[in-house]
């Protein structure tokens, strides 16, 4: 890619079976299925505004000249929360055509060793490394072993995914009666439903002030969660969030969110390093409490588009112009105007509007509840979280977590001449290429056709 001068990143938006893997009975292979569906993105739809923000091309954006890099992980769940099938896929310029994580029981890779992000390296500033060979070992995300294949994957930046295992370490703090929950609940809940920055520095702030960083990212370490990273955050302000020195990779993110959804009383999910079981230290309030900030997400707009009421063809309801479907979820009714039917947010006080009445997609089309988060940059986009039937309805239960260097800097071809973001546009913004929805559809359509459970409760 042409080399440029970047600017700073900065988050906008805000019975025991260890070791049994593969499906349950299902004569699909997820990760097979996985790579088919990342296969299937429409590159050459997307357009690239270049590596400076705020600098327009003085034509039309060209067309993205490489594969983005995107980790995909999926866990497939019965109605109990246990683990039916688990498959992790990536994409960059150097597998563009996928590469199959090959899983050790524990989900840890065996084929890939994960390196840190450098946007330089992506925007052509300097060189791309391709093989485990080249990677300097300050690169290396911390705790990744070296001996994991050839293969390297620079994972990039989770933007506002980091809240999520915040959020946790803070819930298990609360649980462990270290501090206590009237000092965090309404900073956390405008941190995970409505991603606001600031209270996301002031919980940061708070950890620091409490000496709980260190504990938090060695937590992360002991779980077997190594690439779940939160460091280099400023002590005095809970600011300063960079790429490379915030991590997480896809299946760690997935295997968070089966620690927080599992029933305590089931198995451990996966063992430890030192052998011994994972085990959330939540409090059954405490479990609550994340999974009702979670599900009270204010931002579907990424895998999912339910804030546009964009619902597949099927369901009789026409997507506004320029919009893909994604995973059918509903729309938590806190966030839609009761006059209009338009989802409107406020955060960190900004007022969003998206321009479209979802009360018709709630009542005919919504037929999930995704508990997740989601995060946007101009260089990244994340989504990932709980995928659960609704009330009434027949489907899947899954775990999905995507992370991938596609922000707003990257829009479809109707946007390419523009010289102003779509996803800045108010109303309307479109955070991302609807390849990312898209996908998240086809996802949702490949698990409840082979995975599918039963009616929710």
């Amino acid at each position: 890619m042409e080399s440029a001068v970047t600017v700073p990143e900065s988050d906008s938006r805000q019975g025991n079976h260890h070791g049994q893997r593969g499906p349950r009975g299902n004569a699909v292979n997820l990760a097979k299925e996985l790579r088919r569906i990342l296969r299937s993105v429409r590159w050459q739809r997307i357009h690239d505004f270049g590596p400076v923000e705020g600098v327009f091309p003085e034509t039309d954006a060209p067309v993205l000249d490489e594969r983005a890099n995107v980790d995909l992980a999926v866990l497939a769940l019965d109605r109990k929360g246990e683990l039916v099938d688990a498959a992790n896929v990536v994409v960059t310029r150097d597998q563009p055509q996928g590469l199959i994580s090959d899983l050790d029981p524990n989900l840890g890779t065996k084929n890939i060793t994960w390196q840190r992000w450098d946007q330089g390296q992506w925007d052509g500033n300097r060189a791309w490394i391709s093989s485990r060979r080249q990677l300097p070992a300050k690169d290396l995300i911390q705790t990744q072993k070296r001996l994991n294949g050839n293969a390297v994957f620079m994972s990039p930046y989770p933007a506002s995914l980091f809240k999520l295992p915040l959020a946790f370490f803070l819930l298990e703090d609360v649980s462990d009666q270290r501090i206590e929950l009237s000092d965090i609940r309404r900073d956390l809940r405008k941190m995970l439903t409505v991603s606001s920055n600031q209270a996301t520095q002031d919980l940061l702030k708070y950890l620091h002030e409490n000496d709980r960083i260190g504990a938090m990212n060695s937590r992360f370490r002991r779980l077997g969660l190594g690439t779940i990273q939160i460091k280099g955050t400023d002590s005095a302000t809970g600011g300063g969030w960079k790429p490379g020195r915030i991590t997480m990779t896809s299946m760690d993110t997935a295997k968070l969110l089966w620690l927080i959804q599992s029933d305590p009383s089931n198995p451990a999910p996966w063992s430890q390093p030192n052998g011994s079981p994972a085990q959330s230290k939540l409090t059954e309030q405490a479990r609550r409490i994340l999974r009702n900030d979670l599900g009270n997400q204010a931002f579907n707009e990424t895998l999912s588009t339910a804030n546009f009421g964009a619902a597949d063809i099927n369901q009789k309801i026409k997507p506004p112009q320029y919009i893909e479907p994604g995973i059918p979820n509903h729309v938590p009714d806190r966030w839609i105007d009761n006059i209009t039917g338009f989802v409107t947010i406020e955060s960190d006080g900004e007022r969003i509007n998206f321009g479209e009445d979802v009360r018709p997609y709630n009542k005919k089309a919504a037929s999930k509840n995704f508990l997740h988060k989601t995060g946007i940059s101009y260089n990244f986009g994340s989504d990932a979280g709980i995928v659960e039937p609704s009330l009434g309805s027949i489907g899947a239960r899954y775990i999905i977590s995507f992370i991938s260097n596609l922000g707003y800097r990257y829009i479809d071809e109707p946007f390419a001449d523009r010289q102003s973001y779509p996803f800045e546009d108010n109303p309307g913004p479109i955070a991302h290429t609807q390849e990312i929805p898209r996908m998240g559809q086809r996802v949702n359509q490949l698990m409840d056709t082979h995975f599918n459970g039963d009616a929710g409760n």
